[in-house]
C-alpha cells in the first residue's frame, strides 16, 4: 500500500485545517491544493483516509516447512497433540492463518527452550 510521506501528510493536515476558514476563497484554494497533493502522489482519497491494516508478522524460520523441520528435529519438547500436528503439516500445500499461528507458538516454545 502506498502512503503519503511524512512531509506530505503534515502539509495535507495544514491544508485540511484551512477548510474551516471563514473565507470562501481560502477554503477553495486549500481544497484544490489538498486534492493536487493527493493526486500527484498517485493516490486516491480513499487510500488516504482508509487506515492501513495492521498485521502482526508471523515469526518463522525461513519458510513454514523449515520451521516444521526445525521443530521435529527436537523430539521430546512437544505435547502429544503437537506431534500429530507437526507430522500432518507437510501434507498441506499451504497453511491457514490459524495453523501458522499454532506453528509459530510451538516454534517459539520449542526452539527458544533449545536456545536457552
Amino acid at each position: 500500500m502506498t502512503v503519503l510521506p511524512a512531509t506530505s501528510r503534515t502539509k495535507l493536515a495544514k491544508l485540511l485545517g484551512m477548510l474551516g476558514s471563514d473565507h470562501p476563497g481560502e477554503r477553495d484554494v486549500a481544497a484544490l491544493a489538498a486534492h493536487r497533493l493527493v493526486t500527484q502522489a498517485g493516490l486516491a482519497w480513499r487510500q488516504v483516509v482508509t487506515p492501513a491494516a495492521v498485521e502482526k508478522p508471523l515469526p518463522e524460520l525461513g519458510t513454514w516447512r523449515t520451521t516444521v523441520k526445525e521443530c521435529l528435529a527436537r523430539p521430546g519438547s512437544w505435547r502429544p497433540w503437537e506431534v500429530k500436528f507437526l507430522h500432518d503439516l507437510p501434507g498441506f500445500r499451504r497453511l491457514s492463518v490459524k495453523q501458522r499461528y499454532v506453528l509459530s507458538e510451538i516454534a517459539d516454545r520449542v526452539l527458544k527452550r533449545e536456545a536457552t
